[in-house]
């Protein structure tokens, strides 16, 4: 790991905690999607940092210690202990047009991660959530060039250190499974009365079988969600996608909003709406591109 400080900042006190490998593979990936240079993509990623209340427990603070030798991709707070996410989801919450209850509903959570969108569905209600992701990243859709770059430490890294805080220090009830997406099926899981994926499609190789074993588990609704390059939806009625190549970071693809809309419904959902679209700015950036989110129904 990197190193780490103590900051204060008016009545809030900050750890900082720099993992060089972890900052360079954002920066890489950020240069990836939105371009070198300038306005674009603006500044660099800044420090991840862990803040918690200047007046902050033992526990808290012994918990900090813990939450800084993790890399967040989510924003979350635990026990007033906020997570240095890449993405920080709260403040958009209400751009996802989740139910606002869940209860009695089982939930599947695609890609979970850290499992910010897990915990939030629990949060709502429901009588169960299934939370899925990769064991390793060895299983990632990675560029075989880019494989063979990596170290064995590197591929060996276990996605669900967040997530298994997080549940600890939330008292959750989510169950997590190490299953990839493309092995989702109703008699490995079951079915679910709502399912939500976001910001997955994009890392895959094969977003169009995802998203058609995402549709074999959903009996109810699901909610998905990614972004897309307005641009490409400049050309009249073609759905552009841009292909990247998947060398930085395993990003594979940049979809056009009606791109988007029509792969999901070629997986097989019938009813799909389009709730909303917005900006979705990562940590220590000033732009990104928008994004949108669907309801989708069979």
């Amino acid at each position: 790991m990197g190193s780490r400080r103590v900051v204060k900042l008016g009545g809030v006190e900050i750890v900082v905690s720099l993992d060089e490998r972890w900052s360079a593979r954002l920066r890489a990936l950020m240069e990836r999607m939105f371009g070198g240079g300038g306005e674009v993509h603006g500044a660099a990623p800044a420090a991840p940092i862990v803040a918690l209340p200047a007046d902050a427990s033992p526990a808290q603070r012994a918990l900090a210690g813990r939450v800084a030798d993790i890399a967040w991709y989510h924003t979350l707070d635990l026990d007033g202990v906020i997570t240095p996410g890449f993405f920080d989801h709260r403040p958009h919450l209400g751009r996802y047009h989740l139910p606002d209850s869940l209860a009695g509903k089982r939930v599947l959570d695609v890609a979970s991660y850290n499992g910010f969108w897990a915990f939030e569905l629990e949060r709502r209600g429901a009588a169960e959530v299934v939370a899925v992701d990769v064991r390793t990243m060895r299983e990632v859709d990675l560029a075989p060039r880019r494989r063979t770059q990596m170290s064995a430490v590197e591929l060996d890294q276990e996605t669900g250190a967040g997530f298994a805080l997080a549940h600890e220090i939330l008292g959750s009830r989510v169950r997590r499974e190490t299953i990839s997406v493309y092995d989702l099926s109703p008699e490995r899981l079951g079915s679910f009365d709502f399912v939500f994926c976001g910001d997955l499609l994009l890392h895959l190789t094969d977003p169009i079988r995802a998203l058609q074993r995402i549709r074999s588990v959903t009996c109810g609704e699901a909610r998905l969600s990614e972004m897309f390059v307005a641009a490409l939806d400049q050309s009249g009625r073609a759905k552009l996608v841009g292909y990247q190549g998947g060398m930085e970071d395993f990003v594979w693809w940049l979809f056009s909003r009606s791109a988007f809309e029509a792969m999901i419904r070629d997986a097989g959902f019938d009813d799909v709406t389009q709730l909303d679209t917005f900006e979705l700015v990562p940590r220590g950036h000033t732009f990104a591109p928008p994004h949108a989110v669907f309801r989708a129904k069979p």
